[in-house]
């Protein structure tokens, strides 16, 4: 949601639009004539001032349908995450149809060395968080695209008045799934999810003689689960942190700050990946110590976002923001309303467009 209401905090007029099928469907709940997809859909739209502005398709058809297409005849510019939306004949011909790429390394090696179509056809330009994409050292195959390297936007002030401005109480923190890919393999390289970097910081709260609160889907029968936690890891339910948007909300500003893990694709790409989480987490004014994935070829180390390449440096650099935490917090905070601010990412990549 965080590039639809920075366009529309930009000044743009901005429409939602997703689509569905019956068998991606589940059956209505006693009381209901949608199925709890549609409810969701619709229910946050709503909740973010989208609720004339959106058009959710169901095997093919919707009662906006019409409303949306008289939009979508002039519409300058869409924006596809992750290439999900497949009916582009919808599109006027005169508008730019732009991939964004919130995965980079796995889709480039998804399609360069496994032959998996990503909807690639029928777009014009070619977005990725990859902020590193193009850089000299970039460990991945040729891309038959042209990628266009963008910092994802953050809306600080709309996430703070949401939930308040609190002290943070909680301890570091992040959100991840245990469990994702499998692991992809290019000129003996080895680029895995998000498990591989997890298994290298597993001593990082007993070396940092702290916890570290992780919400995730790891559950306690899996093998992973009692070895985290005798290391000092606070283990939560990502289902009931990320249950709704302020529940997360308020964990992220809860937090002492973030912990920044990266898939291991991430990491061994050098591809400069950043999490459109760490960036809500610095609209609270939370450093993040982020793993180095080759974003500081781009936006260098400074207070309120820092790098770490290994456990060790990870336990440093945690104690080193924590003894300038002011510093570190108005530096997020400064971040969050520069670099990653609507204007701040819109305004120069609108120029490459």
């Amino acid at each position: 949601m965080n590039w639809a209401i920075a366009f529309r905090e930009f000044g743009w007029d901005v429409w939602l639009v997703e689509h569905l099928n019956d068998a991606e469907m589940e059956a209505p709940e006693l009381g209901s004539s949608r199925s709890p997809q549609e409810e969701f859909w619709y229910a946050t739209a709503a909740e973010f001032g989208f609720a004339e502005r959106q058009c959710l398709l169901i095997n093919g058809t919707s009662p906006d349908l019409e409303n949306f297409q008289s939009f979508a005849n002039d519409a300058d510019l869409f924006f596809n995450y992750s290439g999900q939306f497949k009916q582009l004949e919808l599109l006027s011909k005169r508008t730019l149809k732009c991939y964004l790429d919130v995965d980079p390394a796995f889709t480039q090696l998804w399609v360069e060395t496994c032959g998996v179509d990503m909807n690639f056809a029928g777009h014009d330009r070619f977005l990725t968080v990859g902020t590193n994409l193009n850089g000299e050292d970039v460990l991945l195959p040729p891309s038959s695209q042209e990628w266009i390297p963008v910092a994802p936007p953050v809306v600080a002030a709309y996430w703070r008045d949401r939930v308040g401005a609190n002290p943070p109480k909680g301890p570091w923190s992040t959100v991840s799934h245990w469990y994702g890919y499998n692991d992809l393999l290019w000129q003996g390289h080895t680029y895995g999810g998000k498990r591989n970097s997890l298994l290298e910081l597993r001593e990082l709260p007993k070396l940092l003689g702290a916890p570290i609160a992780i919400a995730t889907d790891l559950e306690r029968s899996w093998g992973d689960y009692d070895e985290f936690e005798a290391a000092g890891w606070k283990i939560l339910p990502s289902a009931g942190v990320c249950k709704d948007v302020d529940t997360y909300l308020a964990f992220v500003a809860g937090s002492s700050g973030e912990l920044g893990v990266a898939k291991q694709g991430y990491v061994v790409s050098i591809g400069g990946w950043i999490s459109d989480r760490s960036v809500t987490y610095l609209s609270f004014g939370r450093p993040v110590l982020l793993q180095d994935t080759g974003w500081t070829a781009v936006i260098p180390a400074q207070p309120g976002v820092m790098p770490f390449r290994n456990t060790t440096e990870a336990v440093v650099g945690i104690k080193a923001i924590e003894a300038e935490y002011s510093a570190h917090s108005k530096g997020a905070l400064s971040l969050a309303g520069t670099v990653f601010s609507p204007a701040g990412v819109l305004t120069p990549l609108l120029k490459q467009l």
